[in-house]
Order: structure tokens, then sequence, then C-alpha cells
């Protein structure tokens, strides 16, 4: 897992708000996915537009904001982890075929509560739903992943153990989704208990595959895919709201069976980073102004 070696002083000179994105890299970051993820609501207040909902590349925009603030080295080091999708094809099968299974499982539960099956027209539909993964790869996937999984989950593995940086992360991603928690589009359930489960699941592959962020992208698409894009409007009323309750607990089942099966050690969790770090600072000749141990939001 490369690291985004992040400068805790701004330089002498240097532009102000540049300067203060350098010094609080997350909280820079988060403010600006929300500025351009929240777009589309103060647009449909003016009548621009309706039914507003996030605007899954504003994480992405936001990221690269910041790493380009950080400097030229930063900027090329996401980027190199952007271009990086090498990993075992056992693991993109898990990532693709996972979520397809929790969904499958929970329409069975939610079918023991009393939910209708879908019908064989229904079962239809199924590969125009697979046929929407590469949109949603590029639209979510990589739009939101790219910035939650491949920017902010390294520096806050850095800085952090583990169960704090899938606090944070959890966190800053719950509050991205606020608005559509608050607008009924995305149930409190999912929106919390979903997002934070769903977070430490994407943490665990990233160490996993030692930064394998791509899969959390597959795995994104795929959930969204399958889940808003196909089973979830097959049901109304009580039964779509137990079928999202299911999806929140299932996620949290796997979270609390993959932590607890094999935590993570945090030397080898942060080991990586932490190598290319000093291979950074040794190659310019610099040290980092802030210290190891010191974490600025």
């Amino acid at each position: 897992m490369e690291a985004l070696t992040i400068e805790s002083t701004p330089a002498q000179g240097i532009n102000p708000v540049r300067g203060a994105v350098q010094q609080y890299p997350i909280l820079s970051f988060i403010a600006l996915a929300c500025l351009f993820g929240w777009l589309f609501y103060p647009l449909a207040y003016f009548g621009i537009g309706s039914n507003p909902g996030n605007f899954p590349i504003g994480p992405i925009i936001a990221a690269l904001i910041v790493a380009a603030c950080q400097g030229r080295p930063q900027l090329r080091a996401w980027g190199r982890r952007l271009r990086n999708w090498r990993a075992s094809w056992k693991w993109y099968l898990v990532a693709l075929l996972a979520p397809i299974a929790i969904h499958i499982t929970n329409v069975l539960v939610n079918h023991a509560f009393g939910a209708p099956l879908p019908t064989s027209a229904q079962w239809a539909g199924a590969p125009a739903a697979l046929a929407t993964i590469p949109v949603l790869l590029v639209l979510i996937g990589i739009g939101e992943e790219a910035a939650w999984t491949a920017f902010v989950a390294p520096i806050l593995l850095r800085r952090h153990g583990f169960v704090v940086a899938w606090l944070l992360a959890s966190a800053l991603r719950i509050f991205w989704h606020l608005p559509l928690m608050l607008d009924g589009n995305l149930p409190w359930v999912m929106g919390i208990l979903g997002n934070a489960a769903f977070t430490m699941v994407l943490l665990q592959v990233l160490v996993a595959t030692r930064g394998g962020w791509q899969l959390a992208a597959v795995w994104h698409a795929s959930l969204n895919a399958f889940g808003s894009g196909f089973f979830f409007p097959l049901v109304t009323g009580r039964d779509n709201a137990r079928l999202g309750i299911l999806l929140a607990v299932a996620y949290a089942l796997l979270a609390a069976v993959v932590y607890f099966r094999k935590q993570p050690d945090p030397a080898a969790v942060r080991g990586d980073v932490t190598l290319a770090s000093l291979r950074y600072r040794e190659k310019n000749k610099r040290p980092s102004p802030g210290g190891e141990g010191r974490f600025l939001w």
C-alpha cells in the first residue's frame, strides 16, 4: 500500500488556502467531497432539476484537489495507486460475486418473513443488472472508492491503528451520505450501520491485498447494480424496508466475522506505507516536519 506523504506544516509564502489544505487534508477532503457531492440539492432548491441525489464523483474530485495541493509527489503517488489494478482473479471474483450472494441470501430471508420471491419474469432482468456494473464501476466504484479507499484510507491507516482508522473512515462516509438519509432515499439503518460495516469490509480487503482499492470499487459497483438496481425495486412497503435492514445486518455480521477471524496486525497495516514514506524522504533528503506520530485533520 503506497503512502500519501502529508505535510503537516505549509511552506513559507504558500497560498493560505493551499496551506490550509496541506495542513488539514482530511477535513479539506470531506468539505470538498460534500461541496461537490451535495451539489444537486441546492440546484433542486432553486428549481434546477428534481429528485436530487449525491453526485457520485464528488469524492474523487475532492481527493484530486487535496492531493494536488499536497504537491506533485503526492499527486503522482495517488495516481500510481489508481492505475494499479493488479490482483488475483480470485479476489476479483469475490468482489464481484460476494455482494450478489449477500443480496440473494437477504431475499430468501426476507421471503421467510413473508416477502414474495422474484418471479421468473423478474429474474429475466438480472442480466440487465449485470450489464450495468461497468457503468456503475466508473461512476460509483471509481468515483467514490478512488477517494474513500485509495486516498483517505491509506492516510488514516498510516496515522492510526486499524480500529480508529475504521471509525474515522466510517464517520466520513456516513456523513457524506447524510442528505440521502434526510430525504428518505437511504434508510437510516443502511446509512449508518450499513456504511460502517461496509467500510470495515472494504478496509479488510484493502489490508489483505496490500492496497487493492480497485476491489472495493468492483464490490461497490456490484452491490449497487443488484441492490438498488435490481432486488430492491422488486418489493415495496414493509418488505422493502425489511430488505434494507437485512442488508445492513448482513454486512455487520460479515464485518464482525472478517475482523474477529483474523485481526490485522498494526505493523502489517502500516508497514508498507511507512517504508514508502521513509524511501520518499530519503530520496528527497528532507524529514517530515510534523513527525510520524502526529495527525492533522
